[in-house]
């Protein structure tokens, strides 16, 4: 009679009465036959982000490396890799079957989430997480600010009237370098104002950020000074 709920209740719950997954390494994961339907568990690192939008990450066990695509939390099917909390130097254990991706990639597709533990990325800020932060004109980090910042002065056209004042300037480094989305924070006149724009849409070209290798945009200000 047991044996009978037993079967019962696995079915309503669209569940295996077989044994639990097998868990495996990264290697022995990727040697799996494409025809194999069987979903396995693999537990690893979280090595790179590949992308937070497809929810796909790359996992790296002390056997190899491999790309989870489309992860899922079972408790929230549209939770994203943000919203689980997912970051680089996780360890997770995650749970799918292999695919063979038009032929040539090899990946775990829509993996389930089974467990997380939280890694050092957690305790560090976005700008102590980056690969590379930008840098302008060779100088990276806060001498790179301070050398856009004297770029941006030495470049501002004085007002005959000599009026004075301080502007303060909002922009982004885009992904590709170029000085992006600038618009004032703080202004000082309307000349001066439209000056301190001006100038910081001419800027140069920076070296963009990077994280987990790829190039990322981050948001800064300027301040002018006009005297």
């Amino acid at each position: 009679m047991k044996k009978v709920l037993a079967i019962i209740l696995a079915a309503a719950m669209g569940l295996s009465l077989s044994a639990q997954p097998k868990r495996l390494t990264v290697k022995e994961f990727l040697k799996v036959s494409p025809k194999d339907t069987a979903s396995y568990i693999v537990k690893g690192v979280v090595d790179k982000i590949r992308s937070a939008s497809s929810g796909s990450f790359y996992l790296k066990d002390r056997t190899g490396t491999m790309l989870v695509y489309g992860i899922q939390d079972p408790s929230d099917p549209s939770a994203t890799i943000k919203k689980m909390g997912i970051m680089r130097g996780d360890t997770v254990a995650v749970q799918g079957r292999f695919l063979l991706y038009a032929g040539q990639t090899k990946e775990m597709k829509d993996g389930r989430l089974l467990s997380k533990a939280d890694g050092p990325e957690h305790g560090k800020t976005f700008l102590e997480r980056l690969d590379r932060q930008p840098s302008f004109q060779g100088k990276e980090g806060q001498e790179g600010a301070k050398a856009f910042s004297k770029w941006v002065n030495e470049h501002v056209k004085r007002p005959a009237n000599g009026e004075k004042g301080t502007v303060v300037v909002d922009y982004a480094i885009g992904r590709n370098g170029k000085v992006q989305e600038v618009q004032l924070k703080r202004g000082a006149t309307p000349a001066l104002d439209a000056e301190a724009v001006r100038v910081v849409k001419s800027a140069p070209k920076w070296k963009p950020a990077k994280y987990d290798g790829v190039p990322v945009r981050l948001t800064a200000y300027v301040t002018v000074v006009f005297d």
